[in-house]
């Protein structure tokens, strides 16, 4: 399977921002097939998530980029988005195949080689905010997983100055958060991450 190369993670605090629809909408146009906006939602109820995820399905679709529900099968099925990323304590791999036949792309959170997935998410690349107690594993964490023959996203840390890095380590593609959210100019800088990605990749 060929994934994108640029995965934008929004979180709670970033999908609350009154900006945040258009601004994903925006991503989602320039972007096109080699970005994928992730929505990783902890404290948002079932259905204002499946609104949310709806409306940026139907964007994604209309760009041929993904929109991606992390941890929530439910959602992802009844919006309707191109994926769901499933998290350690979520569902096994197996079970959702079975239960979103052939309508999701399936990717899973690791921290090892692990296969069944059609892509991983690997994790952490470098020291992050989000996890600060957790001790990056550098490139090397991609290559490792790469081995299982699964497209890898690299995440953790990264940004235009290491994206290089994680895709010559053997990764698809990387994941990103503050490095596109915090930036003064979003879609500038996810375009620099596509283009630096995908230079290095060949692409």
């Amino acid at each position: 399977m060929k994934v994108p190369l640029l995965h934008v993670i929004a979180t709670d605090e970033v999908a609350e921002a009154p900006t945040f629809r258009s601004m994903a909408g925006e991503l989602m146009e320039a972007g096109g097939g080699r970005l994928a906006l992730h929505l990783r939602l902890v404290q948002t109820n079932g259905r204002s998530f499946h609104g949310l995820a709806e409306g940026l399905g139907a964007m994604a679709a209309g760009a041929g980029a993904w929109c991606v529900v992390n941890g929530r099968v439910d959602v992802a099925l009844a919006a309707g988005v191109q994926a769901v990323q499933l998290g350690r304590g979520a569902l096994p791999v197996r079970e959702v195949r079975k239960i979103s036949r052939g309508r999701l792309a399936i990717g899973a959170s690791v921290h090892s080689a692990e296969e069944g997935a059609d892509f991983l998410v690997a994790g952490s690349v470098f020291s992050t905010e989000t996890h600060p107690d957790r001790v990056p594993a550098g490139p090397a964490l991609v290559t490792a997983c790469a081995v299982a023959g699964v497209p890898v996203v690299g995440i953790g840390g990264i940004d235009a100055s290491n994206a290089g890095q994680v895709i010559t380590a053997g990764a698809a593609g990387v994941a990103v958060v503050r490095a596109v959210w915090q930036a003064a100019d979003p879609v500038e800088q996810a375009l620099r991450l596509i283009e630096r990605v995908s230079d290095r990749a060949g692409a």
